[in-house]
């Protein structure tokens, strides 16, 4: 996949982490929405200031967010692991802990 979908997709799931919409990073980084999702798409490339400021936005250093890019981050999948745990219910936690307790058999 070529970096600006990647750069784009890792943008779109952070801001998405953080319910932040469109609209509101994009004033946040003083773009246009429109350009937002140009990047968000991997249409536009970004200048490395525009991802020092989203890193910045999030608090992301910009060593971990090119490591989120490359999957080579581990703390990455515990956020994506946590996020998707907050969108169970307790029933789906409860099938999820009961299969993961397989593997420590």
């Amino acid at each position: 996949m070529e970096i600006n979908k990647k750069i784009g997709e890792q943008i779109r799931e952070v801001r998405k982490k953080y319910n932040i919409s469109m609209v509101q990073l994009a004033e946040d980084l003083e773009i246009s929405q429109p350009r937002l999702s140009r990047i968000e798409n991997g249409e536009q490339e970004i200048p490395i200031s525009l991802i020092q400021k989203f890193c910045q936005r999030f608090n992301i250093p910009m060593g971990s967010f090119f490591k989120m890019i490359d999957n080579e981050d581990i703390s990455h999948v515990d956020d994506q692991v946590e996020h998707i745990l907050s969108t169970l219910n307790d029933e789906q936690k409860k099938a999820l802990y009961v299969f993961l307790s397989s593997f420590q058999k």
